[in-house]
């Protein structure tokens, strides 16, 4: 029965850790999606004070 608990509480660690990584990964994204958009906002508005 212990042999049981010690698996059943490793695999909820693990689990919550590979959840933790999937959305921080998640967050990266986002954020670098947010700094795609500002740079093209950058090159827009660079290239409108040229003309």
């Amino acid at each position: 029965m212990l042999w049981i608990t010690i698996i059943v509480a490793l695999s909820l660690l693990y689990y919550g850790y590979d959840k933790k990584k999937g959305y921080e990964l998640e967050e990266k994204k986002i954020e670098l999606e947010q700094k795609k958009i500002d740079l093209e906002m950058k090159k827009l508005d660079y290239d409108k004070r040229q003309e």
